[in-house]
């Protein structure tokens, strides 16, 4: 099953065509840090859903600053939340 975005309205999928600069990444939910779920799925007004370990998150959904590169990999910060919906 390819990856798709979990976000309400988004249809980004894995594969999808698009320019280079605009490279779209899925993250998965952070299901063992129940903190950080609870703040993931207050910003995607999503209260009474719970994600399991097949859902993801596109990268559109997150700032710039939600990133950090390695080695020209890009990488979620430990803190990030999704704030673009």
């Amino acid at each position: 099953m390819p990856k798709s975005c979990g976000a309400p309205h988004c249809s980004n999928a894995a594969g999808q065509a698009r320019p280079p600069a605009r490279r779209l990444s899925f993250y998965k939910f952070p299901l063992r840090d129940t903190a950080r779920l609870r703040r993931w799925l207050a910003q995607m007004r999503r209260d009474n859903w719970l994600p399991t370990r097949h859902h993801h998150l596109c990268s559109d959904h997150f700032e710039p600053s939600c990133f950090q590169y390695r080695w020209g990999v890009r990488y979620l910060r430990p803190d990030a939340v999704p704030t673009i919906f």
